[in-house]
């Protein structure tokens, strides 16, 4: 199925931010992208393989990796693999004209934001462009029952949410993200913060309520 048929299908949820991305990108010219966390269980990496773009996605999530890989096994342009961000990348210096990550540096420390972005900068080409969404402070997981922030790590624990796998998030603020980017060597060109609704699985069936707070950064190299 080509990947306006999976929307149609309501495979794949509306995402204010990954449309965000999308609409910036279309302006942009580009050949190679880079994403980090698969997004929306592949829509943005169906949508620019689709028109021909050379896309990478990578996760730690196996399961949900193999789950995109057969949703989108009719385009082409696609690579997949398992990748741990807060380790050295394979890639060569500067090989890709567009990083994309979307909820997903979120669940690593400040330390380890710091060697992932590192790696980002390594691998992106100069002139190159990067766009971040991560889980902004106030969002509302930080005012749950016993949440606490830890400012060795930068985590947000939130030992209430039962569902969650690990409750530890690094909940950004506009000034926490935007001094990531900058210390890694980015340029910051614009941030925000906004409302979005989310889901609780990759498969994107379970609506999270209320929605999230989220912080998307766009930046350059």
């Amino acid at each position: 199925m080509t990947i306006e048929e999976l929307k149609q299908k309501q495979v794949f949820k509306p995402s204010i931010t990954e449309e965000h991305a999308i609409s910036f990108l279309k302006n942009v010219e580009f050949d190679n992208v880079k994403s980090i966390g698969i997004s929306t269980a592949g829509y943005f990496e169906g949508y620019w393989a689709e028109l021909g773009k050379n896309v990478t996605a990578t996760t730690l999530d196996a399961k949900g990796m193999e789950y995109t890989k057969h949703l989108l096994k009719e385009i082409k342009n696609l690579e997949f693999g398992i990748e741990d961000v807060t380790q050295d990348m394979p890639e060569q210096n500067n090989t890709y004209d567009v990083v994309y990550s979307r909820l997903c540096l979120h669940y690593i420390s400040d330390l380890e934001l710091k060697k992932a972005l590192s790696e980002c900068y390594r691998v992106l080409k100069k002139g190159g462009h990067i766009i971040v969404v991560v889980k902004s402070i106030n969002d509302w997981t930080a005012k749950t029952d016993g949440a606490f922030y830890e400012a060795e790590t930068g985590y947000t624990y939130t030992p209430s949410i039962k569902r969650y796998s690990k409750v530890s998030r690094r909940l950004h603020s506009l000034n926490s993200i935007n001094q990531a980017m900058r210390s890694a060597g980015f340029t910051v060109s614009s941030s925000n913060e906004l409302t979005e609704t989310i889901y609780e699985d990759y498969e994107r069936t379970i609506i999270e309520k209320p929605d999230a707070t989220v912080i998307e950064v766009y930046a350059s190299k």
